[in-house]
């Protein structure tokens, strides 16, 4: 037995076996002392000295990644510069000095500390994970203002396997390459920007380990599993040979899989299956695209309202457009903002509530606030004049709230027909079937939607009135419960009644153990992260519709969760042992 292990979030896949190295990034200290009137503007000169010179070296950075990797990937680095740029930030920095009397590394520790305490408490781990890059920048300011030298990855003697209480994004992008077999972190999910440019990199990383480094020492031998997300802690001889056979396999199959990319995903009885891409950030085009997707099933555009909450419509415009014209003439579909009052709370207090899930969120959220809705939708508009944009609302509960959408976006056209500004006058408009009452409507919101998009993550947590990353009722929240199942089966059928096309953009979608059942279920397009498809092609290329449906006609007799859980994992890993672990 290895002497422990250790369990996190796979953010980048891969199995690799090396020495463990332990990894304290720069070492920063917070002075805290009070200054005199007369030493104001002398702290203030060296906050502005600081300033100047970490966004010289961000700029630097940025550049080298667009050599390196992609200029897409570096622009995960004007988010940096946006936050350093940010005159309300510097403005209130200068004016905590003057006002408090207190050094600027006191006053902008404090400054951040509330930024992420705000950001802390968000659900929404795409939004909550950009306390790295609140991290990246404060540690390289301070450092800057302590004149400290910053202590990077860059250069390593030896092949070795990084662990670090966190990494932020430039720890990342400044690594060897050649050296860095793997990493391992603290803090972190699937979405940060570190997990991008892991997955940019090929190199197998696994985040979210909470204490998962105190328990190395330097020089350790690790095994990190970068498909169960675990990390075996000096393994035994007889580890280390099981898990050199599963590399060899697993770089096999994935070498099997890669070709799969140009071939039709279709099944054995020739039924077609579209499979799309997710996208959180701009920066994953590329790999999305290498995976052959068919295009973009859900654009988040979240991220453009991190730095600047009412972010302007050229911005939106532009990021828009950047994926618009990488997929053209494929289709892309853009849902509009979808935050709930947890996952803004940092920005405006107003919408701090008592039970987020079930208050002022997606787009009850853009209703509440028209002008930023308008706003965006002025932007995506403007972004649908190749005419490969699809508009998607979020969290659609009510036809009042799709006809008052569908309302706004129409007075939008009419105002952008007078600018003469171009647009797509068919744009399709359509909706997040996320919660119960849209499921059980469904067949009425068609009347008034282009298409349908199953958000499943919200779907089952609604349905079975689980928070789906609340530990003590973890275990209730299961997508193959009978009711869900029978939502899923609901909202097909009312598609089909109404020839409304649907697709699924949750995460089952993407998980290999439920492409049969929802094959079975009647949907033929799935949209999921570059890193699915490859195995949800192999599993579409090889089955018919008709053991599908059978698949899901057992599940639909079997009672209890446990068993049609337990049923369908041993179905699914004795017909793919490679693919379902």
């Amino acid at each position: 037995m290895p002497d422990k292990i250790i369990r996190g979030i796979t953010a980048s896949p891969g199995i690799r076996i090396g020495k463990a190295f332990l990894f304290k990034g720069t070492k920063v200290v917070i002075p805290k002392y009070h200054i005199t009137d007369a030493e104001i503007q002398g702290e203030i000169e060296r906050f502005e000295d600081a300033l100047a010179k970490t966004k010289k070296e961000i700029v630097g950075i940025q550049s080298q990644v667009a050599r390196s990797l992609t200029k897409d990937l570096a622009d995960i680095f004007t988010s940096h510069l946006m936050v350093l740029e940010d005159p309300m930030i510097e403005q209130k920095a200068i004016d905590q000095v003057r006002d408090e009397k207190k050094n600027v590394e006191w006053i902008l520790n404090d400054i951040s500390l509330e930024l992420i305490k705000s950001l802390d408490s968000i659900e929404d781990d795409y939004l909550r994970e950009r306390i790295l890059d609140i991290s990246d920048i404060h540690k390289r300011l301070i450092a800057n203002l302590q004149e400290v030298e910053h202590t990077t990855l860059a250069k390593l003697d030896e092949e070795v396997i990084v662990f670090a209480a966190e990494l932020t994004p430039s720890d990342t992008a400044l690594l060897d390459r050649d050296n860095v077999l793997a990493f391992v972190t603290n803090a972190g999910g699937k979405t940060s920007h570190t997990a991008i440019i892991a997955r940019a990199l090929e190199i197998p990383a696994i985040v979210g380990t909470r204490n998962g480094t105190s328990n190395i020492k330097n020089g350790d031998r690790v095994i990190v599993d970068g498909v169960k997300g675990i990390i075996l802690v000096n393994p035994t001889k007889d580890e280390i040979r099981d898990y050199v056979t599963q590399q060899q396999e697993l770089l096999l199959l994935e070498h099997e899989l890669s070709k799969l990319t140009h071939l039709p995903s279709v099944t054995l009885d020739d039924t077609e299956i579209k499979i799309f891409g997710n996208i959180e950030l701009p920066e994953e085009m590329s790999q999305i695209q290498d995976h052959g997707a068919e295009g973009i099933g859900l654009y988040r555009s979240e991220f453009l309202f991190m730095d600047s909450f009412l972010s302007d419509e050229e911005t939106q415009y532009q990021q828009y457009m950047k994926v618009v014209n990488f997929f053209y003439p494929a289709s892309v579909t853009i849902r509009t903002i979808d935050v709930g009052g947890d996952k803004v709370y940092g920005f405006t207090e107003q919408y701090k509530e008592r039970n987020p899930f079930l208050g002022c969120r997606a787009i009850r959220f853009s209703l509440a606030n028209e002008d930023m809705f308008r706003t965006q939708l002025r932007a995506i508009l403007r972004a649908s004049h190749k005419k490969n944009v699809k508009l998607m609302f979020p969290m659609i509960s009510t036809v009042e709230e799709i006809i008052w959408a569908r309302k706004i976006t129409n007075e939008i056209k009419d105002e952008l027909r007078k600018e003469k500004k171009d647009f797509d006058e068919n744009i399709q408009l359509g909706i997040m079937i996320e919660v119960p009452s849209a499921a059980i409507n469904s067949e009425l919101l068609a009347k008034y939607s282009d298409f349908f998009s199953v958000g499943t993550n919200d779907l089952v947590q609604y349905t079975l009135a689980v928070d789906r990353i609340g530990e003590q009722v973890a275990y209730l929240y299961n997508p193959v419960d009978l009711s869900v199942l029978k939502m899923l089966q609901l909202i097909n059928e009312s598609s089909i009644k109404k020839g409304v096309p649907v697709s699924v953009c949750g995460e089952i979608a993407g998980e290999p153990l439920y492409t049969m059942v929802l094959l079975g279920l009647g949907f033929r397009t799935l949209s999921m992260a570059s890193t699915y498809m490859y195995p949800v092609k192999r599993i579409i290329r090889s089955v018919t519709i008709k053991e599908c449906e059978e698949l899901v006609d057992t599940l639909m007799n079997i009672e209890t969760t446990s068993d049609a859980d337990s049923y369908l994992q041993n179905y699914v890993r004795e017909k793919f042992p490679n693919l379902v672990k």
